[in-house]
């Protein structure tokens, strides 16, 4: 796809005039805590890993704070440096810039109890720390960023519609590849992960061919939104970082440095972030229809 210099321009121009220097310190706030957090002493880190056998409270927060690695500490950084920028501009881009926010806020103080807590029901004599589980959440909230952005921006499809679309099979795929170590070794899970697959793949398709004929993703539609320089560029980021960040969340290995992933809290947090995200934005429309109609026949 051809670069428009004077799409991109007026993309970047767009930005300057929307964004605000609070919002660069509060994106950049999250990993340079992490890293002040990795600085300190190895064995004060070690006090706050959060136990599933002995679940206690300040643990559970401050525990998704602590890497006990380099590498672990840069996966988890680079990746909210990846994902979490670009749904704050899809969403600023959108106008939803108070949305992003309040996703954010809850995203950073509750989720780290949540994601945590969740491994309780399952109790196991192992520990649970770093930030993947809530880098995940803004990985979940991603389709729904870019939904709006292609609605809003490129006016291809409606939000409700197409964020389900981008996130279910994803979540297919991320179900497959939680179940790669198994798959091989048990027939019953490798039919069942076909079968998901080709469910997944066929919702989409007649999604895809449902909405082409209502006219909501037509050629001219699309063929104008090719022309918007920047803008579909940027669409193209976000989808383009969809499709691969279940590649990077579920490794075919999750042991690495005698460390092994938390395939369960990179799940629940992926589907928390999308559906608490998605939840609140369906309720928030449906109450601002009611309240307009409501308004229209009032006297």
């Amino acid at each position: 796809m051809p670069v428009d210099p004077i799409g991109s321009s007026q993309l970047v121009s767009e930005l300057r005039q929307r964004a605000r220097t609070v919002d660069l310190l509060v994106l950049a706030a999250v990993p340079i805590i992490l890293v002040g957090v990795f600085l300190t002493p190895a064995t004060l880190r070690q006090r706050f890993l959060f136990e599933y056998t002995d679940p206690a409270l300040p643990a559970a927060f401050i525990s998704a704070l602590v890497h006990l690695e380099g590498t672990h500490l840069l996966v988890n950084v680079g990746t909210y440096g990846l994902v979490v920028p670009v749904v704050f501009v899809l969403e600023l881009l959108s106008g939803n810039r108070a949305r992003f926010y309040r996703a954010f806020l809850v995203f950073v103080t509750l989720f780290p109890l949540v994601l945590s807590y969740s491994n309780v029901a399952a109790p196991r004599p192992a520990v649970g720390y770093g930030f993947s589980g809530v880098v995940m959440a803004f990985a979940g909230y991603l389709p729904l960023a870019l939904a709006a952005f292609v609605e809003t921006r490129l006016d291809i499809g409606s939000r409700p519609s197409v964020a389900p679309v981008l996130f279910f099979p994803t979540l297919g795929l991320v179900c497959v590849l939680s179940l790669r170590s198994v798959i091989s070794h048990n027939t019953t899970v490798l039919v069942g992960a076909v079968g998901l697959v080709v469910a997944t793949l066929l919702s989409t398709l007649l999604f895809a061919v449902s909405a082409y004929e209502e006219g909501a993703v037509s050629r001219h539609r699309l063929s104008r939104a090719l022309d918007l320089g920047g803008y579909c560029e940027l669409a193209l980021v976000g989808l383009v970082l969809v499709a691969t960040l279940p590649f990077v969340a579920f490794p075919a290995e999750p042991e690495f440095l005698g460390r092994t992933a938390n395939l369960y809290v990179h799940l629940f947090g992926y589907v928390l972030g999308f559906t608490a995200v998605y939840s609140y934005s369906e309720i928030q429309s449906r109450y601002s229809l009611e309240a307009s109609e409501t308004g229209a026949y009032s006297h």
